[in-house]
């Protein structure tokens, strides 16, 4: 199998800086569960992966949007809730796959422990995180977008709610942010992943924010962020 060069989208919204071409740039692109392209981060529709109430609720049969709202209404605004469900429903015949991504913590612990890497997932890890243990598996180049990396940064999504997306970076109910984030940038530091574009920060200049893990950009993405802004 050919090897690829794959860029792992997360929902960090961007509103200043346009990623258009350097997404597009990539030979295979993933995005996760409830996102629309075209918002400054890339045009492609790439493969399209979901958690399993996501999957559930949109992939096959899709569920009302009234319904929608009901659901996911005290996590994302409903005016986003009501442009995504048009959005999905009108395009989602344009994504390369749409598919259920099971997450296994304890395979994605194996590959950490062959690696060396002193830090473990002890809580369920995101779904973005499963997709790049899985490219990274397949032997292919694996680049990271849109994921938290820095220790004061509040993660969010494309139309998050900012009380809910406070109240989750607290509690780290579900998943382990400061364990994503250890993980994240070991992988980057010790070159299993390119996680670079993490650092980016959304200003209308390239600005790439430093963080405690000393992470370093690559030359590969900046000569690609250089050339998306001239």
């Amino acid at each position: 199998m050919k090897k690829q060069n794959v860029l792992i989208i997360g929902n960090k919204p961007y509103k200043n800086f346009n990623l258009n071409s350097v997404v597009d740039s990539f030979d295979v692109i993933y995005r996760f569960n409830m996102v629309c392209p075209g918002n400054n981060n890339g045009t492609k529709f790439g493969k399209l992966a979901m958690c399993s109430h996501v999957y559930g609720n949109f992939a096959n049969d899709l569920i009302s949007k009234e319904k929608t709202v009901e659901i996911y209404g005290d996590q994302l605004g409903v005016e986003f809730l009501h442009e995504w469900y048009d959005f999905y429903k009108a395009n989602k015949q344009n994504f390369e796959e749409i598919f259920y991504e099971r997450t296994d913590k304890y395979s994605m612990n194996k590959l950490l422990s062959l690696y060396n890497c002193p830090y473990k997932f002890s809580k369920l890890p995101s779904t973005g995180y499963s997709v790049m243990f899985k490219n990274m598996l397949q032997g292919n180049d694996v680049y990271v977008s849109g994921f938290t990396i820095c220790e004061d940064e509040i993660r969010t999504t494309q139309g998050e709610i900012e009380e809910f997306a406070v109240s989750k970076n607290v509690k780290d109910v579900c998943h382990s942010f400061s364990e994503e984030r250890d993980i994240l940038a070991w992988l980057h530091n010790n070159n299993k992943i390119d996680a670079t574009l993490c650092m980016l920060e959304d200003t209308s200049e390239v600005n790439l924010k430093p963080n405690k893990y000393r992470t370093l950009p690559s030359r590969f993405i900046l000569d690609l962020l250089n050339k998306e802004k001239k």
